[in-house]
């Protein structure tokens, strides 16, 4: 193993860690805050290694790790990749500090935190992987986590029934990249993915036959990951039917991060940007109708939440490839900036659920009645999430799509403008089931007497739930009010598919 050791940190942190964390579970019975407080600190310290790679990584010096080489399977420090496993390290210390008392109801503690911190993992060496292998066997050890975690509550039909549909639509997806990497290693013999900075795609040439059909297996396979329409039939169970911390992670990053992925082998394997841009602007529209329509009738505000899921991933699908196709960093710096607003606002929106849903027993839209009166502070950062979702100023949601709009206008034709009006549209309709869900927050609870357990007065909520809510709500605000160094940060996606070149 040769090269910057720095670039490993990140994954021994949380790989060693989920392991640690095993271990002092079987030790230590029924210390569910310790367990919360070990792993959330094993998330820092991931955290920190991936924020200090980042100081060293440019354009063209881009650290790496492994058996280098066309032959090697190694990891590579990639400014976009930095940037999605930042998001995804610090929404997993907040889902760990949160799950101190969430998770306190289902006991299974010893499982539960390694499932986390493996799936954290799988997370960050998918988006850091420079060679399909890797991808391949990250992407495999983050799905197998997510599987099990979606059917956490094993006690219920229905989680039994999200988790195998997931299992089934994720290993079918898994079966065709793998069928990918196959035609791609018969036609050019290695399995190394080439850094997508200027200079390394000026020299890249048209891709075989073989490796063309390679990359249609990856558009389907890590489409599924990502949930593009029409492969996204998984999510809404998986996602509404998974614990609500569980829930935050898997809609605020990783079917983001498998975006990533998708983004990262089909341009590094040869794709045309603008071949691929073309694609993404032409789905985008559906993920965007689809995921709003279907949202406007659900009934369990997880399920609206899990379509809303779908619909953002048609915002972000539609900004990265108005950057591909127009050439456009400006287009490609929006999406990666609603990247990490999504984050924020979804893993905020779900984690206010799991609130609701801990002290109170609401699922539907209708038991959140009265949610303001009860727990006022769940009630106003659940209205901040779902405000900023919904494109309402000054919230980080408006300013990206704000962002996204500016730069989808510079396009030249009409599929551009198509897009436009498709984002315009459904910017509106979101409105239609969000405003809603905001105004049963504050409604009065019916005349009917409380259920068992819900109680009609004030309540107290913990600290291990109240401190990821501010530091979100916080963050919410932040980026909508002052988005300048976040857009700096996203930048250096852009830099990396060496756009504007």
């Amino acid at each position: 193993m040769t090269g910057d050791v720095r670039v490993i940190l990140p994954l021994a942190c949380l790989g060693g860690g989920a392991f640690a964390v095993y271990l002092v579970a079987r030790l230590l019975t029924n210390r569910n805050d310790l367990l919360a407080l070990l792993t959330a600190l094993i998330f820092g310290m991931a955290l920190v290694a991936l924020v200090t790679l980042q100081a060293s990584t440019g354009e063209e010096h881009l650290p790496a790790w492994g058996h280098l080489g066309p032959g090697g399977a190694f990891l590579r420090a990639a400014p976009g990749g930095l940037v999605m496993g930042s998001v995804a390290v610090g929404l997993g210390l907040l889902v760990a500090l949160y799950s101190g008392c969430y998770l306190s109801l289902d006991q299974r503690y010893e499982t539960y935190y390694p499932l986390l911190l493996l799936l954290a993992t799988g997370l960050v060496g998918m988006v850091m992987a420079g060679d399909l292998f890797n991808l391949y066997m990250f992407c495999e050890l983050m799905s197998a986590a997510a599987y099990v975690l979606v059917a956490f509550r094993r006690h219920t039909d229905t989680a039994i029934e999200a988790g195998f549909k997931y299992l089934v639509m994720g290993s079918l997806g898994t079966v065709i990249v793998l069928m990918g990497i196959s035609f791609v290693y018969r036609e050019t013999g290695t399995l190394a993915l080439p850094p997508l900075s200027a200079s390394a795609r000026e020299g890249m040439g048209t891709p075989g036959p073989w490796t063309r059909v390679g990359i249609a297996c990856f558009l389907v396979g890590l489409g599924v990951k990502s949930a593009i329409v029409p492969l996204h039939t998984w999510l809404p169970d998986a996602h509404g039917r998974a614990p609500s911390s569980i829930s935050a992670m898997l809609s605020g990053i990783v079917i983001q991060s498998a975006f990533y992925a998708l983004l990262k082998v089909c341009l590094g394997l040869g794709l045309p940007g603008r071949d691929l841009g073309t694609w993404l602007i032409v789905l985008a529209p559906f993920n965007m109708t689809l995921g709003n329509a279907l949202a406007l009738v659900q009934t369990h505000t997880k399920r609206l939440l899990a379509y809303s899921s779908i619909a953002q991933m048609g915002y972000i699908m539609l900004s990265v490839g108005v950057g591909l196709r127009y050439d456009m960093p400006a287009a490609f710096q929006a999406g990666f900036f609603l990247v990490l607003a999504h984050a924020v606002m979804k893993g905020l929106a779900f984690l206010s659920k799991g609130v609701c849903h801990f002290y109170c027993d609401a699922t539907t839209i209708n038991e959140l009645r009265g949610i303001a009166a009860r727990m006022p502070l769940v009630a106003v950062v659940f209205t901040i999430a779902l405000a900023g979702l919904s494109g309402v100023p000054p919230l980080a949601g408006f300013a990206a799509k704000w962002f996204i709009l500016l730069a989808t206008l510079r396009s030249a034709d009409v599929l551009g403008y198509v897009g436009l009006t498709a984002l315009l549209l459904n910017t509106l309709l979101a409105l239609g089931y969000f405003l809603p869900l905001i105004g049963t927050l504050f409604t009065s609870p019916s005349s009917s007497p409380p259920a068992e357990g819900n109680g009609g007065g004030r309540i107290r909520i913990s600290p291990w739930m109240a401190v990821p809510l501010v530091t979100l709500g916080t963050l919410v605000l932040a980026i909508g009010l002052y988005p300048a160094p976040w857009l700096s940060w996203a930048a250096r996606a852009g830099l990396y598919f060496g756009l504007g070149r």
